[in-house]
Order: structure tokens, then C-alpha cells, then sequence
């Protein structure tokens, strides 16, 4: 570190000698960080409101949808319905939205007793099957 004694008393010395140039390139050092940094907030505010201008317009909007799916007896539906539109309004907040409600009844389904089955799926009501042949009766 001894070596360095010399150079740093000159570098000193020099900068005390040029203070006009040095703070010169430290304003445009400093001036050129503050236009990226507001060029750079400046960019992401553009970006955003211009996603929500052409999402709010119906002809160029694109369609998002958001599905709930619950298991909710009659009594409780209302109340459920009011918090799926809550957080409908919450996550898609400022855009144009449209919600529906569809209730299914989940008793005749295919896998209910008593559904709809395709002919030769397990579970269907006696009667022949697509491999059996008239005039023969299965054996076990």
C-alpha cells in the first residue's frame, strides 16, 4: 500500500485542480439515472393504462373468464352468489365484467342410480349388451 501513497497525493491533486470537470461528469452521471428511472416508471404507467383502455373496449377486449364451482344447498346460494360477484368485481376491478349463475342438479347425472349410460358400461340396467348375439342366452 506504500506504492500507492504517490499516486493517490496525485490524483488528489489533479481533481482539486480540474473540481469544475469532475462535477460536471458527476451532473450528467446524476442526470442521465433520473431520465432511465423516469423513463423506466414512465413506460410501466403507459403499458398499464393502455392494457385496461383495450380491455375495456368490448370490440378489442379479450374475454377472461373466471369459474367457481361449489357444492352449496338452496339456503346458502344467495349469500354465496353475493361473494363469487365480490370477488369477481375485486379481481377484474375497472374492466367491464359480466357474471352468471348456473345451478346444476347433480341427481341425474351418468354416474347417479337411475342416469343416463351409454349401451355396455358397468352399472347399466339388465338388458343385452353390444356383444350379445340373438337367439343366445350368456352363460357364467
Amino acid at each position: 500500500m506504500a506504492g500507492y501513497g504517490g499516486l493517490v497525493g496525485f490524483v488528489l491533486l489533479r481533481a482539486r485542480a480540474h473540481r469544475l470537470l469532475l462535477a460536471a461528469a458527476l451532473l450528467t452521471v446524476l442526470l442521465t439515472t433520473t431520465v432511465l428511472a423516469t423513463l423506466t416508471a414512465y413506460s410501466g404507467a403507459i403499458g398499464d393504462a393502455a392494457l385496461r383502455h383495450a380491455l375495456a373496449d368490448p370490440r378489442t377486449g379479450a374475454d377472461a373468464a373466471l369459474i367457481v364451482k361449489a357444492a352449496v344447498p338452496a339456503e346458502q346460494r344467495p349469500a354465496a352468489d353475493a361473494t363469487v360477484r365480490a370477488g369477481a368485481a375485486k379481481t377484474f376491478e375497472g374492466l367491464p365484467r359480466t357474471v352468471r349463475t348456473l345451478v346444476r342438479s347433480e341427481r341425474a347425472g351418468p354416474n347417479r342410480p337411475g342416469g343416463v349410460r351409454p349401451a355396455g358400461v358397468p352399472g347399466r340396467r339388465p338388458g343385452p349388451g353390444p356383444g350379445a348375439r340373438r337367439g343366445r342366452r350368456a352363460t357364467a
